[in-house]
């Protein structure tokens, strides 16, 4: 969070989430990402001061996530950074922490972001892209559909 209150949201793909698909909403809509296969991929705050998030769903986030900090308070002039832990070769990610929600609230001290964190293990992550991810690719035809 800039001085000014201005909010900025950085993000990576670690090596180990190269091949895996999200579904992520086509820009900031909601004002939580609640979902326990979710995480915050980008936001935007309006003119009016209301914070809106763009969530990513991702099915195996249950299996290969968990929760490790449920209220890290961010105030004006601070901020998050996640960790990506690599192996004893320093090449291939084995855990990344990734913003899983962003609520905006004030107190006494002002205005300040509570953020909910994930740490998502690469561990043995399928390889194959998730059935919606197969059919929402444009042109898709159902595996037996024939054309005449």
């Amino acid at each position: 969070v800039h001085k000014d209150g201005h909010l900025t949201l950085l993000c990576s793909r670690p090596n180990c989430h190269e091949k895996k698909y999200a579904e992520c909403d086509e820009r900031a809509l909601t004002t939580s990402c609640s979902s326990s296969t979710s995480w915050v991929g980008g936001l935007q705050k309006t003119v009016d001061n209301q914070l809106y998030l763009q969530c990513c769903e991702y099915p195996l986030m249950e299996k290969y996530g968990r929760l490790i900090h449920n209220n890290v308070v961010v105030r004006r002039g601070e901020f998050f950074e996640a960790e990506e832990r690599y192996d004893k070769n320093n090449e291939d990610v084995v855990h990344f922490d990734l913003i899983s929600n962003i609520k905006k609230n004030g107190d006494a001290k002002g205005e300040f972001y509570s953020l909910t964190i994930h740490r998502y293990f690469c561990g043995r992550i399928p390889d194959a892209p998730p059935e919606w991810y197969l059919k929402r690719n444009w042109p898709y035809w159902p595996k037996f559909q024939m054309f005449y």
